[in-house]
């Protein structure tokens, strides 16, 4: 029964295991600008700050996206995004004063995709020239960084929910490992070394 209890402790663990890193998703800690803020200058730069790194293989921004949206529903990014370390940026020139959104979308640190959304509030300065914004998101053509022409999911958190499918699915593999341990260590215990034959003849 020690033996079984161990095994099964054992199992466990590798179940855990499997589930722990899947749940792992980068969030977001700061912002430019703040989450629900007022704008009264333009920024040098919007930018994306998360708790852990991204993840930019190979220096590509494949997956990224960074959109400013303007009360007109047109787009003021440049379509460019540069990420570093835990940080994705781009440039925007914005337009009339009113409520933005911003839409981001990131790879997080354990490979899965997470998007969302949030408003701030612009209020121009004065003689501030209005940018016209474009009516579909920009394509970065600068090279300086890879501007995503898929826009994130129009759900916040959308992508998140693909994130939850793949970790039952870790969950479930590691379930069926679980299951196929405890029937092995079932089989082995109930096998028993057969009794020796005995002689029925009484010796003379």
């Amino acid at each position: 029964m020690a033996a079984t209890a161990a095994t099964l402790a054992v199992a466990g663990g590798a179940v855990l295991g499997l589930a722990a890193p899947a749940s792992a998703h980068n969030y977001l800690v700061s912002s430019t600008p703040a989450v629900g803020g007022t704008l009264t200058e333009l920024p040098d730069r919007f930018d994306i700050t998360t708790n852990d790194r991204l993840l930019a293989i190979g220096g590509s921004d494949s997956g990224f996206a960074f959109r400013v949206i303007g009360p007109d529903g047109r787009y003021h990014e440049d379509g460019c995004v540069s990420v570093d370390g835990p940080s994705m940026t781009t440039k925007a020139a914005l337009g009339d004063s009113g409520k933005y959104e911003v839409e981001w979308q990131i790879v997080s640190a354990d490979g899965h995709t997470v998007s969302d959304s949030y408003d701030f509030t612009w209020k121009a300065p004065a003689g501030f020239s209005p940018d016209r914004g474009t009516a579909t998101p920009a394509t970065c053509a600068d090279g300086g960084g890879t501007g995503s022409t898929s826009a994130p999911d129009a759900a916040a958190g959308d992508t998140d929910g693909d994130s939850s499918a793949t970790d039952a699915l870790f969950i479930g593999a590691g379930g069926i490992v679980l299951a196929g341990v405890v029937v092995a260590v079932l089989l082995l215990l109930r096998r028993r070394p057969a009794a020796p034959a005995t002689d029925d003849h009484d010796e003379d």
